[in-house]
């Protein structure tokens, strides 16, 4: 029987005869270089975020004041100045004032001497002056009577001419005579007058009429008014 292990070497032989060439080939030819890697982007850092400032407010001016009220007003709301006659009625019948009244009174039927002392202080409202004040008089006609009374008085100043009425209540006394025993009463009076005033006098005349309640008295008075130096 024949040996196979002669065809076998043989076998070997030619395939390594085959192969040999191909090995020698393949370790001449160098190996292929693994790519290069790709260089990797630059990592740029990113900044920092800044701080944040606070932001501020912007200024605020302080607050104007208001104008006064004289700037707002209108030329036709800006009161006048007085006149010079308007400036005397005021002078004449402002603040404290006393004066001495005298003149005339009419009482049944008789006319006798009026003499009367008057105090005030009066107020300048604009469109009016307001005087209060106290009236002391004295009528010699017979009987003699004799009144006191708180007194109001108004003047309408209407430039240098003022006019003016006058009330008051106070207490009055009768003398006695032949006909009646002396009696006391409540005095009232009402009247009025006007005055025009120049510098530095003014002139004017006055009237009023006053009862005694209780008498018999009713008189009727009239007199002149004369200021100077105001």
């Amino acid at each position: 029987m024949r040996s196979p292990l002669p065809s076998l070497v043989s076998s070997l032989a030619a395939v390594l005869v085959l192969v040999s060439p191909l090995v020698a080939r393949a370790q001449e030819e160098p190996e292929p270089e693994a790519p290069a890697p790709s260089p990797e982007p630059e990592t740029v850092p990113e900044p920092s975020p800044e701080p944040e400032t606070p932001t501020l407010p912007p200024f605020a001016p302080p607050p104007q004041e208001s104008p006064p009220a004289e700037a707002s007003l209108s030329p036709s709301d800006i009161p006048e100045p007085m006149s010079e006659g308007r400036t005397l009625v005021s002078l004449y019948n402002s603040g404290f004032q006393w004066g001495i009244a005298p003149g005339v009174v009419f009482s049944r039927g008789k006319a006798g001497f009026a003499v009367g002392l008057r105090f005030g202080y009066g107020f300048d409202l604009d469109s009016v002056i307001v005087v209060p004040g106290v009236r002391l008089a004295g009528y010699f006609i017979d009987p003699n009577v004799y009144l006191g009374m708180p007194t109001f008085k108004i003047v309408l100043p209407i430039d240098r001419f003022a006019p003016f009425v006058e009330g008051g209540a106070g207490v009055g006394h009768v003398d006695g005579d032949a006909a009646a025993k002396s009696a006391n009463g409540v005095a009232l009076m009402g009247g009025g007058g006007f005055m025009i005033h120049f510098r530095p006098i003014a002139i004017g005349a006055e009237a009023s009429y006053q009862v005694i309640t209780g008498t018999r008295f009713r008189g009727f008075g009239v007199g002149p008014i004369l200021a100077l130096g105001f």
